[in-house]
């Protein structure tokens, strides 16, 4: 695929994103919080760019992988993107939870300000834990 249309997808990909989850969340937290918009916007800011970055860097590494090659930095970014998209789904998640169930402020705090901070280190935490995956044969594992 061509390094254009990566960027293309990876961008349209993070605006729908951005859209819907700041639609959904805006939705889901207006019957109790009046400017329930101030919630939405980061959590579909993150979402967006959280979307943006995995869908480039998988897009990035599919094609790698089907031409044959699966150098070290190519590994490393799809375990950096895939472990920013489990952070973005957990800390959303406990987030919700945790304003549901516990107290209103303490999980709106986790998602507003939680988010923009744990996923750049779950992407070099992904980024430097994909170090430790070479298999007997000294290369690395894809799949």
């Amino acid at each position: 695929m061509n390094t254009h249309v990566r960027i293309v997808v990876a961008m349209l990909l993070g605006l729908v994103a951005f859209a819907v989850t700041t639609v959904a969340v805006t939705a889901g937290f207006e019957p109790q919080i009046e400017f329930s918009l101030l919630i939405g916007l980061p959590v579909g800011v993150s979402a967006g760019l959280t979307a943006l970055f995995a869908g480039y860097v998988l897009l990035w590494h599919r094609d790698r992988a089907a031409a044959g090659e699966s150098p070290e930095r190519a590994v490393r970014f799809r375990l950096a993107a895939l472990a920013t998209i489990a952070d973005f789904v957990t800390v959303t998640a406990a987030g919700v939870a945790l304003y549901v169930f516990v107290g209103g402020s303490l999980g709106i705090s986790l998602l507003i300000v939680g988010l923009p901070v744990t996923l750049p280190l779950a992407a070099a935490v992904g980024y430097l834990a994909a170090g430790d995956s070479r298999s007997e044969q000294g290369g690395f594992q894809t799949q």
